[in-house]
């Protein structure tokens, strides 16, 4: 068991945004048209092509079948919206409890909920750079990362935010505190940055090889796990200012990973991949997929689960991956991806993606906010 375990409820609340979320939109591409997007897609060295596949249907497919007709446009409104009215694409949610909450996007888009996700303010980022990440340790205190190495502070719930000077200039796709000194982002081309005053100041301590980096997960004060592309796997026990890699030894990109307070921890890829580990990470295997899409984001808490991804693809366990239940998604919005899940409680949760496709499950079943 790693020295300092986080509790079961850090891990069910967001400890340090470290169930951050598998990013479908990270590519080098990213703030180009979608004809040049596509177009440097095609053009990326072979070792980069296989992970186009899993991303054109999530970001063409965007608006088929009527999903836009279920989403009024919210414009640059700053005013209280309800989840119905949000039109954006979200890359990263994060909840501090079952009431407080935030959503990133494109174009420095960031959207507060202080009732689960019922309602949203739109807050001043400042910033015109995507919102990847974010990594909260309360209602006031947090750190967002974005488009190329945007790093950002608050300590007032994001009603302000302050850029921090960031020693990188490639994406950083997740970032995570573990307390009010430290955290690490990583993100495109290896990058890893760590900070030890809060952010005051940044540390590059990146890899040397050119590898995409999706999420980290930290199970203790000193030790946390990164995963990448072609099934690599990164491992630190010195709070991330050294990693050693190990493979899962599939060659499918990893974009997410979580653990419960037992030592269950799960990662997700494409085209269904599924790692498990039983003792903190110690022993990696790999289990039967539930799907043949890519699945972007997870989160466990006790054994219980939720993956989602592309093409609408919602999947539950309740014994930590060993198992899948397919939940059905509305017809309408089967071509939506899915980026990002919370939980709101026990066998609650709040997923969000493309389009500003924001639902609530709960006992398995999409379902209405409380109170509609």
């Amino acid at each position: 068991m790693p020295e300092n375990p986080i509790n079961d409820n850090d891990l069910a609340k967001g400890y340090g945004t470290m169930r951050l979320k598998a990013k479908c939109y990270g590519h080098r591409g990213l703030d180009a048209g979608y004809g040049e997007f596509l177009f440097q897609f095609l053009s990326f060295l072979s070792t980069r092509i296989f992970v186009v596949s899993a991303f054109i249907a999530a970001f063409f497919m965007v608006g088929i079948n009527g999903v836009l007709e279920r989403y009024a446009l919210a414009g640059d409104s700053t005013g209280e919206l309800s989840y119905k009215e949000l039109d954006y694409d979200f890359y990263d949610i994060e909840f501090v409890d079952d009431s407080n909450g935030w959503m990133g996007g494109k174009e420095g888009r960031i959207f507060r909920t202080k009732d689960g996700g019922k309602t949203w303010s739109r807050l001043d980022s400042g910033v015109e750079e995507a919102i990847f990440s974010f990594s909260f340790l309360d209602k006031h205190r947090g750190w967002a990362t974005g488009q190329w190495g945007l790093i950002l502070s608050t300590t007032d719930g994001g009603k302000t935010w302050t850029r921090q000077n960031s020693p990188v200039k490639e994406h950083l796709f997740v970032v995570a505190f573990t307390d009010m000194s430290h955290g690490v982002a990583a993100g495109d081309w290896g990058k890893i940055v760590l900070t030890e005053d809060g952010g005051e100041n940044w540390i590059d301590v990146s890899q040397e090889e050119d590898i995409l980096l999706y999420d980290i997960e930290f199970v203790s004060e000193n030790e946390g796990w990164i995963v990448a592309e072609t099934g690599a796997l990164f491992h630190t026990i010195d709070r991330g200012r050294t990693w050693k890699k190990t493979d899962l030894g599939h060659g499918r990109t990893l974009f997410a990973l979580s653990f419960d307070p037992s030592g269950n921890g799960i990662a997700v890829g494409m085209e269904g991949a599924v790692g498990y580990t039983s003792d903190w990470g110690k022993n990696w295997k790999l289990l039967n997929a539930p799907t043949e899409k890519s699945l972007f984001n997870v989160i466990l808490v006790k054994g219980r689960g939720l993956a989602v991804g592309e093409m609408a693809s919602i999947y539950e366990t309740i014994d930590a991956g060993q198992s899948w239940k397919v939940i059905h998604m509305p017809l309408g919005m089967k071509h939506i991806w899915i980026q990002c899940v919370e939980r709101l409680g026990e066998d609650k949760y709040i997923i969000a993606g493309a389009s500003g496709s924001i639902l609530f499950i709960e006992d398995s079943q999409i379902r209405l906010p409380p109170g509609e």
